[in-house]
């Protein structure tokens, strides 16, 4: 049986359509490329455009620190950023008087890679203790 398009009911109060998240079902506008609650990638334009890209990889970082289910994620951000400590521990204490720009830049990554990963570790070991997906 097929429905004819002056039989179907329109939305309660003349509200306008919306599109769910899939990673967290958080209702958006229809033309929104990213998710307004959680910045998930919605279309497929949102990981091929040259700035969007840029978003798309930063929504899959946030989801690896915030919310890791398994340990090969945790061991792929100690990785990632191990080697990124490392290099900036090295920027830090091999730069000399004139090597400013190097002794900044190390400066800042080194914050930024020990809290990627101290995030990741903690959340899973939170979660691992308490998997709401097994109720346990």
């Amino acid at each position: 049986m097929t429905t004819k398009p002056e039989q179907i009911p329109e939305a309660p109060g003349g509200l306008d359509e919306t599109k769910l998240c899939v990673s967290c079902m958080a209702p958006n506008e229809t033309e929104a490329h990213f998710c307004a609650e959680c910045g998930a990638p919605m279309t497929s334009y949102a990981s091929t455009g040259p700035f969007e890209h840029i978003f798309a990889e930063g929504h899959v970082y946030r989801q690896a620190a915030e919310r890791p289910r398994r340990l090969v994620v945790v061991l792929g951000i100690w990785v990632i950023f191990g080697w990124t400590t490392l290099a900036a521990v090295w920027m830090l204490f091999s730069s000399r008087e004139g090597d400013i720009p190097y002794f900044i830049t190390g400066a800042f990554l080194l914050p930024v890679s020990l809290v990627m990963i101290w995030r990741t570790t903690r959340s899973y070991l939170t979660r691992a203790r308490v998997d709401p997906e097994r109720g346990t």
